[in-house]
């Protein structure tokens, strides 16, 4: 540890610290020599007032904390710092280690002599930091001494100046100290004592004390049983010794106190402290009772002792002292205390929690009606937390009534439910719907006998007047939908077609909640029920078209549609499907062929029946059509759809589902008939296109004869080059054969791998461009099958894959980049020598160097990709080597092979280790320079994003220094605009539009080494900082409607004025263009560019009304300079038309007149437009009366 002495202090060089080994001796042999000897003590006083020079602390984790204060301004944490750092050098010097035991007796020492509070304070705040680290044994061993010091330090302190740090210190210690003791101790006056004095900081006034001692004393109480008792027993008499007056302080203290002991009390003590906070509710004092029924809410929330019994007394008491309807505050917390009641009673006793749920939703069905919005939101919470904890765990105690039948105590819930939902309450029936959606959505469907008369309620509010809450309608009955089933559902509320007149369903907006709910459903109740509705809507329907009402007859066709939008609901987990299935497979099979309006969702109802089941039984009932839905649906594929026709792709999505559980037998006889499909001619485009489309779907799920028969077919494919369809085709049924996870698909890959590779190679040359992706593809499988003795093949295949890199067809470049990565990582696998398999794979990529433009840019392009995805893999040699090659053919004429370069060189700056690329920074930076003139323009952007990679990785300073005088630029650019960026996200909005010439300054060129220190600090002339201005009012007041106030108020740059301090009853000013319009100066609506700034510079000292010729002065004086810019345009400020003689202006031979005009833009507004004319015509009015008035003047002078 390394301390300063300051200057004024001197310590006696003769202070010894022998005590100090000693008293650890006799700490570790537990006797009583504990204390430090005076010379010590006093070397430890005096070490603890000097100034700390570095970050000399103790080791302890213990003192993690104070090592966050070491520079820190405040001299209390100067002081706690410097006190550590003397008792860890006192340590050291005696040559002991540093334990937690070692800085127990020093600070203990050193406390006994401090005299200063601002010492005591800091060695009692270290003393906190090591006492719960110090042994059991040792805190036993020396509690009389330890406890004896630190009480007289804490009794020494008065009432009135306690110093709140050293008493939260003192309490902490205690509270570790008092809970690592014996619990016979506890029976010793002096400890009861101490405890005693102890208990009345809870009631301290300061807020600090207090909730120190509250932490202190639940912490002991947790640990100590004993102390839990002796505390709870004073704050009982606390709450006993309240009659309601209105000095309540102390209990509301002991109230937020007892919270937290209740939850470690025995039942005895738990039991008589939650009926002394129950005796206070009764007293009716506002403060004193929501602070009880909090306490209480907050108890029932932790793991305590209160039993079944105990929880239903508590919560009938609570029903007792309901407050007024009137009293809003006591009712939000009593319910809030009820709502916790009834969940902790759902962990303890389930059953009562169900018993006593009629009284919960009467009391809510009275607060439900309360005008105060908080307590309707907190009855809301109430119920809904009752339906989610108490319901599902107190069915489980009904098990033998529900499966009998028998109502129980959920029945009145239901009956009140039903009151709910009448139009008493309609103003709160959106809470009301909540509350019984969340009740059906925790009921089982066994329970459903008991809502039924629930459900007719209901449906009943929808017709009501004034009826708004759709959403929250929808959602209750869609959790009835799923509790009771549709077919219980339409009992109550039946669909029925009337014809009278219009055709409508009266209960037809059922339909779309039925869609969303329904699952688990008996599939025979829609073929029974449902499917003769759709043929009554159909036939009438047709009739309608006839009649040429085509408007009813689309009505029915909608209500047909939604009926049968509810199959593919139906089929999801029926209950029935070993029975239903055949009975309605035939209407189903002729539908589709015959409706294709529904046809779709016909698909997605068998799609959805395949993929939901999961018993071997139900996919064999459903395979059993597989010959009858198959054909249909391979018929409607291969037919070229209308124009007008519906998509064909759900018909492919239920010819895959129905493959994957199609018998063997079956599938081979649709496949033999899909291959002779392939060979016939004459077929047209959307046929043979939907015929190889059907075969790649039937691959997956094909055997090894059938996948050896579809491979001899496709081989002569595959170097066909007149059809480039076909052999599209053929490279997507030889992938899906390589991808197929069947044994039947592994066998056939393996035993035909050579082979495989012998035709692949020979169709490259005739691959064409569409299919080289799936040619890729089909490449990456065999990759993946590939074994150590097979890597010879991968050379064949590299060429062509670092060709595809270039391809045109993003798809086909992105599926290089894929199977490139994909090599690296087959070789590396499964290669011993991960390192030198990947540098083999390396050497490999770069011989393309060596080829033709083309080659040689595509295998910068996969080198580039390598060197990203395996860098870690290479050696530090190859890297270097392939660097200087690439910054070697960065100097080459064509642009291909640079912008290959270019690519390599921007990965490679960021994986590359720093020492590699350093070297070649300089080279990189010279070639650039060596371009032709169109080369630099061409890459101008790239070599950019170049140029700020180096700067990120290099630094600006080495960048700089090496790049050219042409790149230094582009550096100070970047420079620029990365400070600019910064200003802009640190500066708020407001500062940076209030100050217009930092970005002037932005755009300038500045000097090197401005620029060099710019970028280090991201900083100086360009940076944007906040402009105030003061107005200096003088003696008189200022008239701020005067036009020659303005330019005081106005800073230059943008047309905004600056930002005034409001100090000194000055006010502030942040826009004062909107503060004059809002005044009303201008009788009509402000121009674009303000008429106000134009007003206030004209040199003419005109009146502040009126539109006024721009001036000279207004361009200088307003917006940004235009110094530097050249005009073709000649400004006139109208001065040549002033008169010296007169006011006003007068009329000059040979000129135009001198009136103010105002252009006649269609663009802008009407109103605007009026409101310039309607100016000008007032301003004319003025110049006419006050015309009128000098010549009447001058007639009365005549």
């Amino acid at each position: 540890a390394v301390v300063v002495r300051s200057k004024s202090q001197k310590v006696d060089p003769a202070l010894t610290i022998a005590g100090l080994s000693v008293a650890l001796k006799n700490l570790d042999e537990k006797t009583d020599g504990l204390m430090l000897d005076d010379d010590t003590t006093t070397h430890i006083s005096a070490l603890s007032t000097w100034t700390i020079a570095s970050g000399a602390a103790g080791s302890l984790p213990s003192f993690d904390r104070v090592r966050k204060l070491w520079n820190s301004p405040l001299d209390s944490h100067k002081e706690v710092c410097a006190v550590l750092t003397a008792i860890t050098e006192v340590i050291k010097a005696q040559g002991e280690e540093e334990s937690p035991i070692a800085y127990f007796a020093a600070l203990l020492t050193a406390l006994e002599t401090a005299d200063i509070k601002e010492q005591q304070t800091a060695i009692s705040y270290l003393l906190s930091l090591v006492i719960p680290t110090v042994p059991q044994s040792i805190l036993r061993a020396k509690f009389a001494p330890s406890s004896k010091l630190l009480f007289t330090v804490l009794e020494a302190q008065s009432n009135k100046d306690m110093p709140v740090a050293l008493i939260r210190s003192l309490l902490s210690c205690f509270s570790h100290l008092l809970g690592e003791q014996d619990p016979a101790i506890w029976s010793e006056s002096s400890v009861l004592h101490l405890l005693e004095h102890l208990i009345q900081f809870i009631f301290h006034s300061k807020p600090k004390i207090r909730h120190a001692a509250q932490r202190s004393l639940a912490h002991l109480s947790k640990t100590v049983p004993t102390a839990c008792v002796l505390v709870l027993r004073s704050c009982v008499n606390k709450l006993d010794s309240y009659t309601g007056s209105k000095e309540a302080q102390v209990t509301l203290h002991t109230i937020s106190f007892i919270r937290y002991i209740l939850p470690h009390c025995a039942e005895a003590e738990l039991r008589a402290g939650i009926e002394s906070l129950l005796r206070v509710v009764t007293l009716r004092h506002t403060k004193v009772t929501s602070a009880a029924l909090q306490a209480l809410t907050s108890v029932f929330k932790q793991e305590t002792g209160i039993t079944g019994e105990m929880q239903g007394q508590i919560l009938m008491n609570l029903y007792s002292n309901k407050p007024a309807n009137f009293d809003h505050p006591i009712t939000t917390v009593w319910l809030e205390a009820l709502s916790s009641g009834y969940c902790n009673l759902a962990k303890v006793e389930p059953k009562l929690g169900l018993i006593m749920a009629h009284s919960l939703f009467s009391v809510c069905s009275d607060t439900m009606l309360s005008k105060n919005n908080d307590v309707v939101q907190i009855t809301l919470v109430a119920l809904e937390e009752f339906c989610v904890t108490n319901i599902p765990p107190g069915l489980d105690e009904y098990e033998e009534e529900i499966n009998a039948n028998k109502k129980f105590s959920l029945g009145k819930v239901v009956n009140l439910l039903r009151d709910m939902l009448k139009l008493t309450y309609q103003s709160v029936w959106d809470v009301v719907l909540q509350v019984v959606g969340s009740f059906f959505q925790n009921l089982t469907r066994e329970c459903a006998y008991l809502v039924e008369p629930l459900i007719q309620s209901l449906f009943a509010i929808r017709d009501a007047p004034d009826f708004e809450n759709n959403a929250l309608f929808n959602t209750a009955v869609g959790h009835v939908v799923s509790l009771v089933g549709v077919k219980k559902l339409l009992a109550v509320c039946p669909l029925s077609v009337e014809t009278a007149g219009t055709v409508t369903i009266p209960n037809g907006w059922i339909l779309p909640i039925l869609a969303d709910h329904i699952k688990n459903a008996e599939l025979q109740f829609f073929v029974s029920d449902l499917v003769p509705l759709t043929a009554i809507l159909k036939t009438k329907a047709e009739t309608l078209r006839k009649e040429n009402k085509t408007l009813d007859a689309k009505v029915c066709f909608n209500m047909e549609f939604q009926i049968w939008s509810l199959l593919p609901s139906f089929c999801q987990h029926p209950t029935d499907l070993m029975k239903s299935f055949k009975m309605i497979a035939k209407t189903l099979g002729s539908l589709i062929t015959q409706r294709p309006e529904i046809r779709n969702v016909l698909c997605s109802a068998i799609v959805s029946l395949i993929n939901t089941c999961e018993e071997e039984e139900e996919k064999a009932e459903i395979a059993r059509f597989a010959k009858n839905f198959l054909p249909i649906f391979f018929n409607l594929f291969l037919t070229e759809p209308a124009q007008e026709s519906p998509s064909i792709q759900p018909v492919l999505t239920a010819i895959k589902s129905y493959l994957s559980i199609c018998p063997v037998d079956t599938l081979h006889l649709f496949f033999g008939k899909m291959l002779e499909k392939t060979r016939e001619e004459g077929l047209s485009e959307h046929a043979s296109k939907a015929v190889l489309e059907l075969v790649v779907a039937m691959i997956a799920h094909l055997g090894l004869d059938d996948l050896t028969t579809t491979y001899d077919v496709i081989v002569p494919w595959l170097g066909d080059a007149s059809n480039a369809t076909r052999q599209k085709r053929a490279y997507q049924i030889l992938w899906s054969i390589l991808e197929g996870e069947t044994e039947a698909h592994v066998t056939f890959a393996i035993s035909h791998l050579s082979d495989l590779h012998k035709h692949l190679a020979e169709s490259l040359s005739v691959a064409q461009t569409g299919s080289k992706k799936h040619r890729l593809k089909c490449l990456l499988s065999l990759v993946k099958k590939l074994n150590v003795e097979n890597f010879s093949f991968i050379p064949t295949i590299l060429p062509e894959i670092v060709l595809c890199v270039k391809e045109r067809n993003e798809k086909t470049r992105v599926a290089a980049f894929k199977c490139l990565v994909a090599v690296g990582y087959v070789v590396s696998e499964k290669s011993e020598d991960k390192k030198q398999a990947i540098q083999n794979y390396f050497e490999m990529i770069i011989a393309g160097l060596t080829g033709a433009t083309h080659l040689a840019s595509a295998t910068l392009l996969c080198l580039s990709k390598i060197v990203y995805e395996y860098n870690s893999y290479l050696e530090s040699s190859v890297l270097d080597q392939i660097l200087e090659i690439v910054v070697a053919m960065m100097q080459s004429k064509q642009r291909e092979i640079i912008k290959g370069a270019i690519s390599f060189v921007k990965a490679s700056i960021g994986v590359i280790n720093y020492g590699i690329v350093e070297p070649h920074v300089k080279s990189i930076l010279d070639s650039f320079s060596s371009w032709e003139k169109a080369t630099k323009h061409h890459f101008r952007a790239k070599v950019k994003t170049i140029l700020e990679r180096l700067l990120r990785r290099f630094g600006y300073e080495l960048v700089y220094k090496l790049a050219g005088a042409e790149h230094k630029k582009v550096l100070n650019n970047i420079v620029k605009e990365q400070r600019r960026t910064k200003a802009r996200k640190n500066v708020p909005r407001k500062e940076e539009e209030s100050d217009g010439s930092g970005a002037d300054e932005l755009g300038e060129d500045d000097d090197e080494e401005e620029t060099m220190g710019e970028f280090k600090q991201l900083r100086g002339r360009g940076a944007r900082s906040e402009v105030t201005s003061r107005i200096v009012e003088g003696d008189n007041p200022l008239d701020f409607l005067d036009s020659s106030m303005i330019p005081r108020i106005y800073k230059g740059g943008k047309k905004e004025p600056c930002t005034l301090p409001e100090k000194d009853g000055k006010f502030v000013i942040e826009d004062l263009a909107e503060k004059i319009a809002e005044t009303q100066i201008s009788d009509g609506e402000e121009d674009p560019e303000d008429e106000i700034v134009r007003a206030a510079v004209n040199p003419f000292g005109r009146p502040k009304k009126g539109i006024y010729r721009q001036t000279n002065t207004t361009s200088s004086s307003g917006g940004r300079s235009n110094e530097g810019k050249r005009s073709n345009k000649t400004v006139s400020d109208g001065s040549t038309y002033k008169s010296n003689k007169a006011a006003g202006d007068m009329k000059k031979k040979g000129k135009a007149e001198p009136f103010a005009y105002v252009s006649i833009n269609q663009k802008k507004g009407k109103k605007k437009t009026r409101g310039q004319f309607d100016n000008l015509i007032k301003a004319g009015k003025v110049g006419v009366q006050k015309g009128a008035k000098s010549k009447k003047g001058n007639k009365f002078s005549k």
